[in-house]
Parts: structure tokens; C-alpha cells; sequence
């Protein structure tokens, strides 16, 4: 009977009261607490401790003003504080006394007769475990949490906690080369124009969570949610792993330039084939031109990212760029007649698959965003002999258009 089924700007008195009348008690995901956590080091340290308890496992609730008996809800406890403030000094102690950050906390005030409920919500972290660093407050000190409350791990849960990550890691680069070695062979969800692509694989950490879904629908704000690769959405289906969004507006192609696939669980799969430049002929040989596929990149996956986090996906992320069918290809950092045409290289391998970035944050900024993503480019320049992409100024800011 606890509240995570409901956003929380959904949860009202009336919730809050079903709670009480169906003694939803205590369990690992729900904590009640009747008055609000004191200004003093020992009660910042207990709720830096109860929030990384509920972040380490699977997520939960602390409501502020319910009282209970042992652990068993028995009536509203209004608060009489300035609910803003309150907001802000717990989001402020979480931000300076936890690290790594804890994406996706949220601390709301509910209305009730009375006064006030504060409301903390938790989610589970795919970015654990998270630690105590308050000077104080039983610093670098580790908790989780089980039906009984919170505890301190021993030893091997520690360890089972900081293998999560790494393991996490290498399950979303075997996903990103499964899906190219399909899409290599032609076995993408639709094929593709030609054997040269460039492919982008957003994955949230949470999608190996199977209780999460994307809120996919047919609907226009989804048309253009995803649009494919250096164009606009032409059509689009709702299949078995989510949402298409193709490059073609005929339904009956047999092949289509690009299409990005949404799976229902956050991943975003998005490839486009006839990206080179020149027709393949003597006159206009393939190239690989720089900057046009670098502002490919930033542009699609910065969008790609922002429209998960609207849709309720929360970091990190992990974004991975691949490039197929590239032994050959002349790659240039510039137009034909650009002075830096002769150091273009020639890239030197079928395929490419550049180390991952994870994100932990987006910001709405596409140039600062940008920045997030130069050792990519970086790494993409480094496979055409340049030791670095020559895409940013001396400042550090990205002087291509993305905007």
C-alpha cells in the first residue's frame, strides 16, 4: 500500500490518510517520521543515513508528519514550518553530504488540514553506493536498508554493492555490440541503405531495471520526440520493443536512410546509413566528413537525452557512438577546399566503437553540453591521426553550430 506507484505531485492528504487507515507499516521502502529532522550534526547524520539506506537498495519514501507505532501509521502530524525552506535545507544537505549524487531525490510538501507533510522520495541509484562525506556525520560510513530499517553493510555486501556498477557496465557495452554486429549484417530493425552508418546507443542505468517503462504512445509530442539522425521523423510505428521513428515517408520502403528505436525501457537506438559525404564515384569519393558527423552526435544525442528526462528517465546515462563500414574512407576535417583537407586521414578498420561517456547530468546548454562529450570527439579525430577534434576554440567552447 505504499505511495511509489504515484509521481509525487500526485500524493494529497487523501493518500497520506489511506496510509493511516490501512496500516501500511513500515517496510523497506517506507519510513514515516513525526516531526522534521533537527539542525543539529547528530540529525543531519541520520537523515544522510536514511536516504543512501534507501538509495543502495531499492528506493523509497520518507514521509515527515505521520506518527507511528512501531513502524505502524497512526495519525497526521501536521507540520507548522515554512515548507519552502524546508525543501531547501534537506536538498541541501543531501547535495553537500552524499557522494556520488543521488539522482532523481525529491523532496515535496504536501498540503494537509493543519499544516504540512514532507515528503522525501528516493529512488534506487544505478550509480551505487553511495557514502556520508558530512565532516561529522560518520564520515565514508556506507548504509542500506532491508525490511527492518537501515544498517551498515559488512564486508561482502560492500563488495556485492561496488560490483553493481562495473557489472552494469560491461551488460550495456555487450548491448551496444550485440546491436551492431546485427545492424553490420543487415539485421537491423529495418534495413538500411547502404553498409556505411553511424550508430548512437543512449542507455539510462535504470533500464536493467525491469519495473521501469518509457510512457510510449502514438501520439505527435512522440513523433517528434526521436527524430532519426540528421533529418525529421517521416513516419512512425508503435512495435514490440517500443517506438520506431523512420527517415522515409513511405510505408512500403523496403529500406530506409535512418530510424531511432525506443525501447520501452529507456534505451534509445539510433543509426543512419548514407551519411558520407560524395556518391562513391572517382569524381566524389566517400568521405567521412568531421564536423557535419561530430554536430550529428552532439545535436541527436543531446536531444535524445533531454527528451528521456522529460519522459522520467533520470542519469546517469551512458551514450556510445560506432561507426561501420569505414576501412577505406577518407575522412576530412573540413570542406574540399579547406586548408586542412591534406591532413584528413584515411580511416583504418571496418569498425569503430569509441569508448563510451557517461553522463551524469545534461545540461540544456547544447555547447556546454558539448563539452561533456570532447573526449569522444577526441577519440574519433584520434582514428584519423589527429591527436585531438579541432572543434573547440582556446576557451574550450564548441564552435561548430549545434543550436
Amino acid at each position: 500500500m505504499a505511495l511509489r506507484h504515484l509521481a509525487v505531485n500526485q500524493i494529497d492528504e487523501g493518500q497520506l490518510q489511506r496510509l493511516i487507515d490501512g496500516k501500511a507499516s513500515e517496510t523497506r521502502d517506507c519510513e514515516y517520521k513525526r516531526a522534521p529532522y533537527g539542525n543539529a550534526d547528530k540529525d543531519h547524520g541520520e537523515f544522510l543515513a536514511d536516504i543512501p539506506s534507501f538509495a543502495n537498495a531499492d528506493g523509497g519514501d520518507i514521509i515527515i508528519g505521520i506518527d507511528a507505532q512501531s513502524g505502524v501509521p497512526t495519525r497526521l502530524t501536521p507540520l507548522q514550518i515554512d515548507a519552502d525552506a524546508e525543501i531547501v535545507r534537506l536538498e541541501n544537505i543531501a547535495r553537500s553530504g552524499l557522494q556520488p549524487r543521488i539522482h532523481g531525490f525529491e523532496v515535496r510538501a504536501v498540503p494537509v488540514t493543519g499544516g504540512t507533510v514532507i515528503l522525501a522520495r528516493i529512488p534506487r541509484s544505478y550509480n551505487q553506493p553511495h557514502r556520508i562525506v558530512r565532516q561529522g556525520s560518520g564520515n565514508n560510513r556506507f548504509f542500506a536498508r532491508s525490511s527492518a530499517g537501515k544498517y551498515e553493510p559488512n564486508v561482502d555486501e560492500l563488495r556485492i554493492l561496488f560490483n553493481r556498477a562495473p557489472q552494469l557496465a560491461d551488460r550495456i557495452r555487450d548491448f551496444r555490440f550485440d546491436r551492431v554486429a546485427k545492424i553490420a549484417a543487415n539485421n537491423a530493425v529495418i534495413p538500411l541503405l547502404d553498409t556505411h552508418a553511424l550508430t548512437l546507443h543512449v542507455v539510462p542505468f535504470s533500464a536493467s531495471d525491469s519495473r521501469i517503462a518509457l510512457p510510449l504512445a502514438p501520439d505527435k509530442r512522440m513523433y517528434s520526440a526521436f527524430p532519426p539522425i540528421g533529418g525529421s521523423t517521416q513516419d512512425f510505428r508503435i512495435n514490440v520493443d517500443g517506438l520506431l521513428t523512420l527517415s522515409n515517408a513511405a510505408v512500403s520502403a523496403k529500406q530506409t536512410r535512418a530510424y531511432v528505436q525506443a525501447y520501452h525501457n529507456g534505451v534509445v537506438e539510433a543509426v543512419a546509413s548514407s551519411f558520407l559525404m560524395g556518391d562513391g564515384t572517382d569524381r566524389q569519393p566517400y568521405r567521412l566528413a568531421s564536423l557535419r558527423t561530430e554536430v550529428s552526435i552532439v545535436k541527436s544525442s543531446h536531444l535524445y537525452l533531454r527528451q528521456l528526462r522529460e519522459l522520467g528517465c533520470a542519469p546517469p546515462f551512458a551514450l556510445l557512438v560506432s561507426l561501420i563500414g569505414m576501412k577505406g574512407v577518407p575522412y576530412s576535417f573540413a570542406g574540399p577546399n579547406s586548408i586542412f583537407e591534406d591532413e584528413a586521414g584515411t580511416l583504418d578498420r571496418d569498425q569503430f566503437h569509441f569508448t563510451e561517456v557517461i553522463l551524469e547530468d545534461i545540461p540544456a546548454d547544447p555547447y556546454e553540453y558539448a563539452k561533456l562529450l570532447r573526449p569522444l570527439l577526441d577519440q574519433i579525430a584520434n582514428a584519423a591521426g589527429r591527436a585531438s577534434t579541432p572543434s573547440f576554440d582556446a576557451t574550450g567552447r564548441y564552435r561548430n553550430k549545434v543550436d
